[in-house]
């Protein structure tokens, strides 16, 4: 019997030892990271919410279900596309490999006549060949792009009860396959663009737009020559800046920028070194650095770190520390074919996107468009029942961490599979913690089978109709803008040369170390200083072979522990295991006063208790910092808060002891004094005794007790005073000095 006992024991103390702790603190926010603290919008996508052919569903719906706002418009075959030329045996297409063989060649077929007619200048290649700008512009087609920017941009409000408000971010250049030679005459291809400025930025509400484009991004992946057939990066300076310039000449506000590089990590590379030298050199215009990052390299997405990271260096060495950075492109893996479009659908790659999007929180990327978000090639949907994928399920779980936008002071540990990021909302009532659990395996990211995941049915261009049969009404207003197709005779061949010798990278990433066995068997989360006595906990699980029905994974609320002791919030999960997404949604209120009660009770209470259920919980507790949002969101007229904004929740004061209490405001806050009583709502009164004071840094409470919980008043002569659009933080520092 002792032995038995003694064993389970041991076993019990080893489970605990093996599941990684991660600690955050409730009363601290982290300024530091994410946007200023907040949440950052890095859940942007390639691709449309609209179909773009015969074949692709329409996804208004579930785009604003998934939360995404930020569009990249690239890849839409001829949405947003000055000039392609497309072949119609094109069979290395990123469409082609879900193409049934007996449809492939008409398939292919109607894939080029739909990217050629729907190309904006489809004359441009003949303009620009004989340095004609009148010729370039003949039979310009802005119809079709209009009508798709405006659908997409309008959002049908009867599947958008959120008033989901979308950004377009214009790649000016072609869609994939459409062209890899350089536009011949750049002063010609300048010249186009400035109408699409004109169009649909500085006069956008005349084209039917609610909203301009606002960031312009010069070409896309030059450092590849099936995109960009040329070793001269000089050349992509010339064209850069004349485009640049052109686009500032017209609308100063829009924002510009390049190079949408494929290798994103390159220090000292000719498309990003080179370019920001090239631009400062020669007052060249930019407003953002775009880079790209696929994990084929490594499978690792910890490398997104890395790249920040230089990015954010490389900006500071030319002087540009304070423009954007857009990773405009990412994933698993950039391969095109069966299996990799199924992998990236997969619950593990759920997982790597989920870690992304933590890691972007603590490095240089301020937007960032997956690749991709609709049911084209690695796509967030498939043709399988079902909602969306796995992939499609981490995008809705981040959303609604937006729920919760600030982000909670706490363990920075990526040395294990998992990856957790903790936030609340600005009432501090409601918290969200993420958890993904990546297990990095270099073969994910390769053209293998997948390991894990069977292969999902794929979406694919139905090429059962020709181009010239699409010619019905629905057809012309679904994918044409109600123009005939057949209407639209491109003159845009150009000489495909042999692809020259691609330049070399600078530098390489490689994956880094972890200890596994301490995120094999799930977590557990604390979070100190919750403030609160009770809470309701619900979670959500993404996993191979849960369900997709719906835009939010499996409830799995069940499998998880969790309770609310002394101000501490913990968390245990065992069910988060390797390849899993998991969002604890965590609702906090005060109706549980006494959550531990004393199993052994006085018989003989006090018949005048301490009106705190928790007498004093901080006896140990001599320093505290922390922060408290202050804002003021009128654009007249000051706002007041009271005092007692700058205590800490939770916390337990003593009546006369003197804390040193050191307050750091941001601009246009301040503290202001009431000379004749206690402020009460903002005003100056004598009806009632103050009940603190506060004299040259040293806080004293005239009544003990914790001071600050939900509807607590205090009564005193100092209120703070905040300027009109202030939306900032006051730095706190309580010491306990006698």
């Amino acid at each position: 019997m002792f032995m038995f006992k003694y064993n389970f024991i041991v076993l019990e103390i080893w489970i605990f030892k093996m599941t990684k702790n991660f600690i955050f603190d409730k009363s601290r926010r982290d300024q530091s990271n994410g946007k200023s603290g907040k949440l950052k919008e890095i859940n942007g996508v390639n691709g449309t919410p609209r179909s773009i052919a015969p074949g692709f569903p329409d996804l208004e719906d579930q785009f604003n279900q998934l939360g995404i706002r930020h569009l990249r418009f690239h890849d839409n075959l001829g949405f947003g596309d000055l000039d392609n030329y497309f072949k119609p045996d094109d069979d290395n297409s990123q469409f082609a490999p879900n193409i049934p063989s007996n449809m492939k060649q008409q398939t292919l077929q109607l894939i080029a006549d739909i990217g050629n007619r729907r190309t904006i200048f489809p004359n441009a290649a003949a303009g620009m060949r004989i340095h004609n700008v009148d010729v370039a512009f003949q039979n310009a087609n802005y119809a079709m792009t209009d009508a798709h920017f405006k659908e997409v941009l309008n959002n049908n409000p009867s599947v958008n009860p959120g008033n989901l408000q979308r950004e377009i971010t214009f790649r000016i250049g072609r869609t994939n396959r459409g062209g890899a030679e350089l536009p011949q005459d750049f002063d010609i291809y300048a010249t186009l663009v400035s109408t699409l400025i004109d169009r649909y930025s500085l006069n956008f509400q005349k084209t039917g737009l609610p909203r301009k484009v606002a960031y312009w991004e010069v070409w896309n992946e030059p450092d590849l020559t099936f995109f960009w057939n040329n070793n001269d990066p000089q050349r992509y300076y010339e064209f850069y800046e004349k485009i640049a310039r052109m686009i500032k000449a017209v609308d100063p506000t829009a924002k510009v920028g390049g190079a949408g590089v494929a290798n994103g990590y390159n220090p000292g590379g000719e498309y990003i070194d080179g370019l920001l030298n090239y631009c400062k050199s020669n007052n060249v215009p930019i407003d953002f650095l775009s880079w790209h990052y696929y994990g084929n390299t490594t499978s690792d997405p910890q490398n997104i770190l890395d790249i920040g990271d230089m990015i954010q260096n490389t900006l500071n060495k030319y002087g540009y520390n304070t423009i954007e950075s857009l990773c405009t492109e990412w994933n698993s893996s950039p391969f095109g074919n069966v299996n990799t479009y199924s992998k990236v659908q997969s619950s593990k790659n759920a997982a790597y996107i989920t870690s992304t999007f933590i890691y972007m929180q603590y490095t240089k990327v301020d937007l960032a468009h997956y690749y991709r978000g609709d049911a084209s090639s690695f796509g967030l949907f498939n043709d399988e029942p079902g909602f969306c994928t796995y992939a499609g399920q981490a995008f809705s779980l981040y959303s609604k961490m937006f729920e919760t936008p600030n982000l909670l002071t706490g363990d920075k540990d990526f040395s294990t599979g998992l990856t957790v990021l903790a936030c609340d909302n600005d009432q501090g009532n409601l918290i969200n913690v993420l958890a993904a659990n990546y297990i990095v395996e270099r073969d994910f990211s390769t053209e293998n089978p997948p390991r894990e995941s069977p292969i999902y049915k794929q979406h694919y261009v139905d090429g059962n109709s020709s181009i010239n049969q699409l010619t019905d009404s629905w057809s012309l207003h679904e994918w044409f803008g109600d123009i005939n197709p057949n209407t639209i005779n491109p003159d845009n061949v150009v000489t495909q040369n042999n692809p020259v010798q691609q330049l070399p990278g600078h530098g390489s990433l490689s994956a880094k170390t972890r200890n596994y066995t301490e995120s094999n068997t799930g977590l557990n989360i604390q979070i100190n200083n919750v403030g609160y006595t009770s809470c309701l906990l619900k979670a959500y699980r993404i996993k191979e072979g849960g369900g997709l029905n719906s835009v939010l994974p499996d409830e799995v609320t069940n499998e998880v522990n969790y309770s609310i002791n002394n101000g501490v919030l913990t968390i245990n999960d065992n069910g988060a295991t390797k390849s899993t997404v998991t969002l604890y949604t965590i609702s906090l209120d005060n109706s549980n006063p006494t959550p531990n009660p004393d199993p052994n009770p006085d018989p003989n209470p006090d018949p005048n208790p301490n009106p705190n259920p928790n007498p004093n919980p901080n006896p140990n507790s001599s320093t505290l910092e922390y922060d408290v949002e202050v804002y003021n969101r009128q654009s007249i007229g000051d706002h007041y808060a009271g005092f007692l904004s700058a205590l800490p929740r939770n916390y337990y004061f003593e009546s006369g002891v003197q804390y040193r209490l050191e307050i750091t405001m941001p601009r246009g806050v301040s503290i202001v004094t009431c000379p004749t009583g206690v402020f009460i709502k903002g005003k100056c009164t004598t009806s009632k005794n103050r009940e603190y004071t506060y004299v040259n840094g040293i806080f004293t409470p005239l009544k003990s007790g914790i001071l600050k919980f939900d509807g607590a008043k205090l009564y005193g002569d100092k209120n703070f005073k905040v300027s009109p659009r202030v939306n900032g933080y006051i730095h706190c520092k309580l010491t306990k000095i006698s």
